[in-house]
């Protein structure tokens, strides 16, 4: 991993900062990365319009080949700072598991000051043999996963979203006119079930079904949810 600095008018190799006020993260692969402009511009309005010439050095930086996940971090005032990390292997499922208390996260709708909380949770789920951690909230509903977005479907063509705000999603909003194109409904209703099919939806690992739940050791296998590849396909066919 290489890790960047910015001095306000260039990168420059670093030593890591700790506990950033706001991070950003995508998969780019030879450049290509889907809705990069929906990522800065998510990063910057939670953040400080002074991002832009940064995100603009960011992109110069990331390699012209090869498989990235790189995370642009603001620490506040003017100091940003990006780790270009390889990108980890791509899964093709998920698996959620809930936690026995509800979402911990002091600010759900930025990317950032609850890196620590989701950390553990996931931790805590691959302790348990679970690719991530499933958010609740206190009145039992089915928020997103510690690391991806989560959406459940009613039939092949009734995508359901949550009703209540969550992270504002790159995958769901690069997804949502291509669903619409194809006369799939979109509706937004509390879920608090786990019985309907599902996926998870990252900008690392695109759209992935949900294939099993679980709370602590005990796993119970999910419906099966529509094929996630006509909108993967669509969202990465550099991939």
């Amino acid at each position: 991993m290489t890790y960047l600095l910015w001095d306000g008018d260039t990168l420059y190799k670093g030593a890591s900062q700790r506990s950033p006020q706001v991070v950003d993260s995508y998969l780019v692969q030879d450049k290509h990365v889907v809705r990069w402009d929906l990522h800065e511009k998510r990063f910057a309005a939670s953040s400080t319009p002074e991002a832009w010439p940064f995100l603009s050095e960011v992109r110069k930086a990331i390699p012209e080949k090869g498989a990235w996940f790189p995370r642009v971090e603001w620490h506040g005032a003017d100091n940003f700072a990006v780790a270009l990390r390889p990108a980890p292997p791509l899964r093709k499922t998920s698996s959620l598991w809930l936690p026995e208390s509800p979402d911990p996260r002091t600010f759900p709708t930025i990317k950032g000051p609850d890196l620590k909380v989701l950390a553990w949770l996931r931790s805590r789920a691959h302790d348990n043999g679970f690719d991530d951690a499933l958010l609740i909230s206190p009145d039992g509903t089915i928020m997103e996963a510690a690391n991806a977005a989560v959406v459940f479907w009613a039939d092949k063509k009734t995508v359901i979203l949550p009703k209540q705000e969550v992270l504002p999603s790159i995958t769901v909003a690069a997804t949502l006119p291509l669903w619409e194109k194809d006369g799939i409904t979109i509706i937004r209703e509390d879920i608090r079930r786990i019985d309907i099919p599902a996926w998870c939806g990252s900008s690392l690992h695109g759209w992935t079904p949900v294939v099993s739940w679980g709370r602590g050791l005990g796993r119970i296998a999910a419906a099966q949810a529509p094929s996630v590849k006509p909108w993967n396909t669509q969202l990465r066919p550099f991939l």
